[in-house]
């Protein structure tokens, strides 16, 4: 179960990352930078208005779920997501009015916010419930309609505020699957008891996943006021490509090993969960060290294909830096975060957020106005570190998630040596094209080997139980 759970959630998430490429290679084109930077300047501001009203309670929801109360709890979830739009609503008026931003950009955020509600909380439902298929779909969906959508909106000479209520509408239309997936419990009735239980666990998870929605968006907020929209939508495009690369794989490994390994805790305590866990551990490792090999030893030829022609220069100066600050986004939120739904309370979570938004706020405030955009990814990239330091050694009940120390050393190893073998492929006198295969081929063969030597996910034993059947 639990290699195709994965291997269904890290296929799907692979599929919708290709097209989402594709959508960001089309939208890099079809958007000069400005309109491009614009749209992610909105889109931030909507997604630190749903993280500071609608994320927690699905959170909550899948930290404290019980088969035997599942009715009752997703009708909880479902009256409590319905109140946090109400204030999600209220939040957006009231910029308006305030004059703090246009009616028009107000209501896109939150039909945005409406979009990432109904999709997320649908998924998370289903996700707890292991409805893998539903789930897989719903992903998959996404990623076509946003696609499809998204590019009629800017060919139709749409701009910023169109683009991003067309991303809203495709959330909406690809919740459907996994909104079918749990249609029974939908109509579950609502109780007090768990609204209270889901706020008690869940309150933290208000301050942290707002400070964290806003650490994630404060250098482009920062790029955009100091240096210009321009300037933004290269270097926020180049994060938006780095970050969706390995959250397809961090949220599938969450997607699937987590939820696997919270049911294995819920009958045995976290001792029971460790196995599943290493696990976890040993393929974000081999996706962490070899992605980073990937995309350093072949940055030009995928901004080449991936960007328009005036994203270019921007995205290469910084990819190192954009590159260490993904990776360390992906295990801070994929991995030791999740400790969180191990633990009785999730008061880690808000402290490691509010250590990520202090840092990143007061680097990217000293060093974009005087590096710009590297001063800013920099800054990403500290700040990532510091939150994963603060789940690593901030429980004081000991509780953490577990590190298989030897195996991590040995898989980053495997990944230096790779790197050392493809920098000097450059080096030999080869057709251009011929190289860059051998260089694709031996990355290939050197993660592969790595993976398959640690039996992660159980493959090289399913594997060798086939071929004994075949025989």
């Amino acid at each position: 179960m639990i290699a195709r759970h994965t291997l269904t959630y890290v296929g799907s998430r692979g599929f919708a990352a290709a097209l989402n490429m594709a959508a960001l290679a089309v939208f890099t084109r079809l958007a000069p930078t400005d309109v491009f930077g614009l749209y992610l300047l909105v889109l931030s501001w909507a997604l630190v208005l749903y993280s500071a009203t609608c994320q927690w309670p699905k959170f909550s929801f899948f930290a404290l779920y019980a088969e035997d109360r599942a009715a009752l709890q997703v009708g909880t979830v479902v009256r409590l997501l319905g109140g946090m739009l109400l204030l999600a609503g209220l939040g957006a008026a009231g910029a308006a009015m305030a004059g703090l931003i246009a009616p028009r950009a107000a209501a896109a955020i939150l039909v945005a916010v409406v979009g990432m509600t109904a999709f997320e909380g649908a998924a998370e439902i289903a996700r707890t419930r292991l409805e893998v298929s539903a789930v897989a779909l719903s992903i998959m969906l996404r990623s076509v309609l946003v696609l499809g959508l998204g590019s009629a909106a800017l060919l139709g000479g749409g701009d910023a505020v169109a683009l991003l209520v067309a991303t809203a509408l495709a959330n909406m239309l690809a919740a459907i699957p996994s909104l079918v997936a749990i249609r029974a419990l939908l109509r579950g009735p609502g109780d007090r008891a768990e609204a209270r239980r889901l706020l008690i666990y869940g309150w933290p998870l208000v301050l942290s996943f707002a400070a964290a929605a806003l650490a994630q968006t404060l250098d482009r907020l920062i790029i955009g006021a100091s240096i210009g929209v321009g300037e933004l939508g290269a270097y926020g495009a180049f994060a938006d490509f780095l970050r969706q690369s390995f959250v397809v794989f961090g949220d599938s490994i969450a997607l699937a090993l987590v939820s696997i390994a919270k049911r294995e805790a819920r009958e045995g305590g976290l001792p029971a969960a460790r196995p599943v866990l290493e696990d976890a551990a040993r393929l974000l490792t081999v996706i962490a060290a070899f992605g980073a090999v990937f995309f350093l030893s072949f940055d030009d030829v995928l901004v080449g294909i991936l960007l328009g022609p005036d994203y270019r220069e921007t995205a290469l100066r910084v990819a190192p830096l954009l590159v260490t600050a993904s990776i360390l986004q992906m295990l801070r939120a994929y991995y030791f975060g999740q400790v969180i739904y191990f633990t009785p309370t999730s008061h880690l979570d808000a402290v490691a957020s509010v250590t990520l938004l202090v840092a990143i706020g007061a680097l990217s405030a000293v060093l974009v106005p005087r590096y710009g955009v590297e001063g800013a990814a920099l800054a990403m990239a500290v700040g990532q570190g510091l939150a994963c330091l603060v789940f690593l050694f901030g429980s004081r009940g000991g509780s953490r998630m577990p590190v298989p120390v030897r195996d991590v050393a040995i898989i980053v190893c495997a990944a230096l040596l790779c790197g050392l073998i493809l920098a000097g492929l450059d080096r030999l006198p080869l057709d251009p094209r011929a190289g860059l295969a051998l260089k694709l081929a031996c990355l290939a063969v050197v993660s592969v080997a790595t993976g398959w030597a640690f039996n992660i996910l159980g493959v090289a034993d399913l594997t060798a139980r086939r071929f004994k059947r075949a025989a």
